[in-house]
């Protein structure tokens, strides 16, 4: 899995703030656990670890990433290419700034107010939004983070299967 940006997005759907991971048949769309407004700060679940997709993709796959496999691709996104952008359009970069980027190493963390529980090997992204995203994300208009990169699907073995988590 190669992580090149990661980008804002409006999942479309009408859930409350803490279940915006639902599928849109392309992306992941990461979940937010704390926000700052004076700050104008997110912490957001990029990808959870061992978890699969919501739906079928628009290939048949629902796909997953093991906890080391994300772990590689949260650390090379961080030395190589933290960008913020939008929708997924190119030229979009610097509607953030990538405060923190780490793979959540304890047990369950069930944030305040968030009705999502953090586990062990989740993916983690805190950023600092520029004022024109952060306009965007109290009006609603963008609601989540997704990854945007490549990664090489394997067929999965049937205890990679078995340890998946709803």
């Amino acid at each position: 899995m190669k992580v090149t940006t990661t980008t804002v997005v409006d999942d479309g759907k009408d859930t409350a703030p803490a279940a915006k991971a639902a599928w849109d048949g392309e992306t992941v769309t990461g979940v937010l656990v704390k926000a700052d407004a004076e700050l104008r700060q997110t912490l957001t679940v990029a990808y959870p670890a061992d978890r699969a997709d919501a739906a079928k993709a628009l290939d048949g796959h629902r796909d997953f990433a093991s906890k080391d496999a994300l772990m590689k691709a949260a650390h090379s996104f961080l030395a190589k290419s933290p960008l913020i952008g939008r929708h997924h359009a190119d030229g979009t970069e610097g509607a953030g700034t990538v405060l923190e980027s780490f793979i959540w190493p304890a047990s369950d963390w069930k944030p305040e107010g968030s009705g999502y529980t953090v586990k062990e090997g989740d993916w983690l992204v805190k950023v600092q939004w520029s004022p024109e995203a952060w306009a965007e994300i109290k009006a609603g208009e963008i609601t989540g983070v997704s990854m945007q990169g490549s990664a090489r699907r394997r067929k999965a073995s049937p205890e990679a299967v078995a340890a998946l988590r709803s």
